[in-house]
């Protein structure tokens, strides 16, 4: 199903998993977030990245992204 169709959904559910891998001189966290509605799963290294996976289902209903 498009994006655009299933982003009229007022439901979305998202599984954000999260962890450390231990890196010289410091940790460094990862994660990966899962859409259950479409199955679509992508892994992130960064808020931006994890944000940006999130705003193309999630929009307000003028159309505005959330913030």
């Amino acid at each position: 199903m498009p994006v655009d169709r299933e982003r009229r959904s007022t439901l979305n559910t998202f599984v954000v998993r999260l962890w450390c891998e231990p890196e010289e001189g410091r940790d460094r966290w990862r994660g990966q977030v899962q859409r259950l509605q479409s199955g679509e799963c992508v892994e992130f290294s960064s808020e931006a990245a994890l944000l940006s996976f999130i705003r193309r289902w999630v929009q307000m209903p003028d159309g505005r992204d959330f913030e």
